[in-house]
């Protein structure tokens, strides 16, 4: 698949996810409304914040397959993980006000909420999202697309949160005629309180992932190593005397940076031969993902820091 094909794909999987989540957001907001209960809520704003964010990613997309220009000479890639940083940001902070404002409703002494007009949702909810979530992280992982495990992740939330809420608020029917039913009011807030602080964990590690790229840190991964492993093949074949290695990940896209010293022996080898082993380096460092790879040679070790 070429990279226009992952784009397009990467689109019409976003445009899937934004209508699927508008429908899935409509209805929660009524039910919750009508049902009073917070925790539907917190899924329907959860929803919102998806698809608005599903939304910048699809004008991501289309804005980073741009050329470089005069203004962005060194590509768009950044982009990327600038966008999933927002994401990720703006479901850490609606889970922190959730978090908040339910604490709050506890203290106030809870809320009731009528579980019949609820149930046709959160159940249709768990379903809908389960294989919506299975859908798009089979798919994210063909096509190897960060954007599209983004849109796996949310509804693989949504879909943890619509359980979560179902065996909840089903508990309420148990303790209505027990000594415990003093406890009903305090399930809905209660939950979207443990919800809240389960689910910071997936947006914070993205967060995390993501300003690593944007601070241009060394990506650590199986990409680095094979690049680290030719580069020290090449030195040892050509007799050079070292190598020094730079890789960052930027979105999809490496940059990449190798230097060899070479001993004053070989110091008047011809460009020819030099483009030559840039050649043979590249061609076993290339994948299936873009990279700026600038590939040098000297005879002087304060040219290589």
């Amino acid at each position: 698949m070429n990279e226009r094909q992952k784009r397009l794909r990467e689109r019409r999987l976003i445009k899937l996810s934004i209508v699927t989540g508008s429908a899935f957001t409509v209805w929660a907001i009524v039910v919750g409304i009508a049902g009073d209960s917070k925790s539907i809520i917190f899924d329907a704003l959860f929803s919102m914040v998806g698809i608005s964010l599903s939304g910048v990613s699809l004008l991501v997309n289309n804005f980073v397959r741009k050329p470089d220009d005069d203004d962005l000479p060194f590509g768009r890639a950044q982009f990327e993980p600038f966008s999933m940083t927002l994401q990720s940001a703006v479901i850490i902070f609606l889970c922190l006000y959730s978090l908040a404002t339910s604490v709050m409703d506890i203290i106030s002494g809870g809320k009731f909420v009528e579980l019949d007009i609820a149930l046709p949702y959160l159940i249709a909810s768990i379903i809908g999202c389960f294989i919506l979530w299975v859908y798009f992280k089979r798919k994210a992982l063909q096509i190897r697309s960060e954007y599209v495990r983004i849109e796996a992740t949310e509804w693989q939330l949504d879909a943890l949160l619509s359980t979560g809420v179902l065996v909840v608020l089903s508990l309420g029917y148990f303790l209505r005629d027990t000594s415990l039913a003093f406890l009903i009011p305090y399930l809905d807030p209660g939950m979207v309180i443990l919800i809240s602080i389960l689910f910071l964990r997936i947006p914070v590690r993205t967060f995390r992932k993501n300003i690593r790229e944007l601070l241009q840190f060394a990506p650590d991964d199986e990409v680095e190593e094979m690049i680290h492993r030719e580069a020290e093949g090449i030195s040892q074949r050509y007799g050079f005397i070292d190598e020094y290695v730079r890789v960052a990940k930027t979105g999809s896209s490496y940059t990449i940076e190798i230097d060899f010293l070479l001993p004053e022996a070989l110091a008047h080898t011809q460009v020819k031969e030099l483009d030559a082993i840039r050649q043979e380096l590249y061609g076993r460092i290339r994948g299936d993902y873009k990279m700026w790879l600038t590939i040098s040679f000297t005879t002087e070790r304060k040219w290589m820091i």
